[in-house]
């Protein structure tokens, strides 16, 4: 009983505070599409427009690899603030601390899935056929979002005792953003720098996705299957 109340919760607070968050603006919802559209836009006027980089394919795979990896990034800074924000809320009633994250991971959810949208329309009139493959999307995206509830719920814990992490969390994403496979294709980097950059789980996740939406190509079942290792033991710690 008390999971199924957690539950409710979860789903009850996620959607009153995207609603909350939508009724502050006068352009509403669309703020979830047009902010993120404005972001693609701004890095694709910097890399190809105005440095120039990049083949023929890296308009669709650098715009799959900057939409998953907003998610990823929007869910774990979301996660790290989350229990912080509800100070109020925790010191005059009890509830179960680790919700807070995982609403954080699904109001980023929310927002990610009609981008994601956005993005198969793009490939389409790109001139990327629809394949097979993108069926399966879905099940790459569930195996990132319990990579990121996974870690929203970690540094949710460990923050509020550490406030100065959140900076630490901020400047990390950053890093990672750069070597994470957004601006490159990892199968073109040799070994052994290739096997240090997969040890980071959005590597491989970003590639996944092209596989699957661009390149059509079955995604990697061990690789996935390590992810999903790696985030229950993230979740367990």
């Amino acid at each position: 009983m008390q999971l199924r109340n957690a539950l409710e919760l979860i789903l009850y607070k996620a959607y009153t505070d995207l609603k909350a968050e939508a009724a502050r603006s006068y352009l509403g919802f669309i703020w979830w599409l047009l902010e993120p559209v404005l972001y693609l836009c701004a890095f694709y006027v910097l890399f190809v427009l105005v440095m120039q980089r990049g083949g023929p394919d890296f308009v669709p795979n650098f715009l799959c690899g900057v939409v998953v990896w907003k998610w990823f990034a929007s869910g774990i800074q979301g996660g790290a603030h989350a229990i912080s924000t509800n100070r109020g809320l925790l010191q005059q009633v009890y509830v179960p601390k680790f919700i807070f994250p995982v609403i954080a991971v699904l109001g980023s959810t929310a927002r990610f899935l009609p981008v994601f949208g956005i993005l198969a329309l793009f490939l389409l009139i790109y001139g990327i056929p629809f394949n097979p493959t993108w069926l399966v999307a879905p099940v790459v995206m569930l195996v990132q979002f319990g990579l990121v509830i996974s870690l929203a719920m970690l540094v949710g814990t460990i923050t509020p005792f550490l406030p100065d992490l959140k900076a630490l969390i901020d400047n990390g994403l950053m890093l990672l953003f750069f070597i994470s496979g957004v601006f490159y294709n990892i199968n073109e980097v040799q070994e052994p720098i290739k096997s240090y950059l997969l040890l980071n789980p959005m590597t491989g996740l970003i590639d996944e996705y092209r596989n699957i939406m661009i390149r059509g190509i079955w995604p990697d079942t061990m690789r996935l299957l390590i992810i999903i290792g790696a985030s229950i033991v993230l979740g367990v710690l």
